[in-house]
């Protein structure tokens, strides 16, 4: 097929929407490590110098995969903390239900949005290591406002939870989601040496480990806003 390159900025925007869901369905298959451009390229079926019209490396792809899945997480926040009711701190019961509910709910969207995970183990230590700092740079200020974002919609539905006190909770939950992913999902090697060191203490359960460290996480500060 003739490769015919991107001439408006609606036409970019399909591109690199292509060039996610092919990373993303490579990931699916092979290791981060035997990924290449070349590969990507011959999932979309042009050349590996086409693709470099639109990401200069693997890391950059992987990192648009990244934004792409916390994007999408962000909304899903947004949505439900639209549609819920605020949770106040008159009825102790009720916030309790509340906070489980919730944290049901937001850990089910981490889980639908698994790259967060998948990718934020890699994030800091391999992707962010080998990519143009001012394309960087705009990816850290899209990560910066949907974190402030975040803490804002949960500071909206939890009143105890002040400024501060959310914008660390999210921080918080991103690097918790990155560090429980690779622990509840082994890859081949991993299951084996488990399996040989007879270990069954890791966490399988992602989305269920993630429900309960948000109750512990959002009881803790609800705890501490009524001390203050």
């Amino acid at each position: 097929m003739e490769f015919k390159r991107a001439r408006t900025e609606e036409q970019k925007r399909q591109r690199l929407e292509g060039i996610v869901r092919a990373v993303d369905g490579l990931l699916d298959r092979y290791p981060y490590r035997e990924i290449t451009m070349a590969m990507v390229a011959d999932e979309l079926g042009f050349s590996r110098a086409n693709l470099g019209h639109y990401v200069k490396t693997k890391e950059e792809m992987f990192l648009l995969l990244y934004l792409h899945d916390l994007e999408g997480l962000h909304a899903e926040l947004a949505q439900m903390t639209a549609s819920d009711d605020r949770v106040v701190a008159e009825d102790g019961d009720a916030v309790g239900r509340g906070i489980e509910e919730f944290s049901g709910r937001l850990a089910a969207a981490c889980a639908r949005h698994r790259n967060v995970g998948r990718i934020g183990a890699l994030l800091s230590a391999i992707i962010e290591t080998n990519i143009d700092v001012d394309r960087l740079t705009a990816c850290k200020r899209t990560m910066r406002e949907l974190a402030e974002d975040g803490a804002r919609l949960l500071a909206a539905r939890f009143p105890f939870l002040a400024p501060g006190d959310a914008a660390e909770l999210v921080m918080v939950l991103v690097n918790h989601v990155a560090g429980l992913y690779p622990g509840t999902h082994p890859v081949p090697i991993q299951q084996e040496a488990l399996r040989r060191a007879s270990f069954e203490g890791a966490a399988r359960d992602f989305e269920g480990a993630l429900r309960r460290f948000l109750v512990v996480q959002l009881n803790g500060y609800r705890a501490l806003s009524q001390r203050s």
